[in-house]
């Protein structure tokens, strides 16, 4: 059985996936490391190797910041299959709000605090039903000190122009948080907001079990 390493959401943990199984396949959550000030997102992939053991096939799937991280983790070790969900292969493709804020870094103003706040308030038009609400505001409020002010600096600082790894993307027509007008080369999915790894679980499963099994 093969393991495929997975990135879950900014602010989020294993819960994210809880609804997602690949058959012959084993999902290995990856933990957050602690984040370091004017840390680069390739700096910040470096830390989560030790996760990964590298003596067998190395898997990869990331949902939107965690799948920029396996973009970068990616050029720092062979990977078999690379999956993103719901995130961004490049700098190309993120919104335009989000390159805005590398030539005016308004961000920068913002406290840790202030950023959990933010977080917790925008779990609406992330896609989150009310149901889940208080399960994300706990993952939310687990993360390190200064993890959102370092981690938003390194997406709104992400020089990435292009990868030499194929990458298989998943991308929901209604995500709001990342548009998927901006997306190139992706699996459409109908109604799928950015939370879609929790709510559109059976069609993303058929996917993830054929581009992992072949069929």
């Amino acid at each position: 059985m093969e393991i495929v390493y997975t990135i879950p959401g900014l602010g989020t943990d294993r819960n994210l996936f809880k609804n997602i199984s690949i058959p012959q396949h084993s999902l290995k959550i990856l933990e957050w490391p602690k984040p370091e000030p004017a840390f680069t997102l390739s700096d910040y992939a470096k830390t989560f190797i030790d996760q990964i053991d590298k003596s067998t096939p190395i898997n990869m799937m990331g949902v939107s910041f965690g799948g920029m991280l396996c973009c970068e983790i990616a050029d720092l070790i062979q990977v078999k299959k690379l999956v993103l969900i719901s995130s961004c292969k490049t700098r190309e493709e993120l919104p335009i709000r989000i390159k805005f804020l590398k030539i005016f870094p308004l961000h920068k103003l913002v406290r840790d605090s202030g950023y959990r706040k933010l977080v917790s308030k925008l779990s609406w038009f992330i896609g989150f039903e009310k149901n889940d609400l208080f399960e994300f505001k706990q993952m939310a409020q687990s993360m390190p000190p200064n993890y959102f002010k370092y981690c938003i600096d390194m997406i709104i600082n992400w020089p990435r122009k292009y990868n030499s790894q194929t990458i298989y993307h998943i991308h929901g027509l209604a995500d709001r948080l990342l548009p998927s007008s901006k997306i190139k080369n992706f699996e459409p999915i109908k109604n799928g907001n950015h939370a879609m790894v929790v709510y559109k679980a059976h069609e993303l499963n058929s996917i993830l079990k054929k581009v992992f099994n072949g069929h």
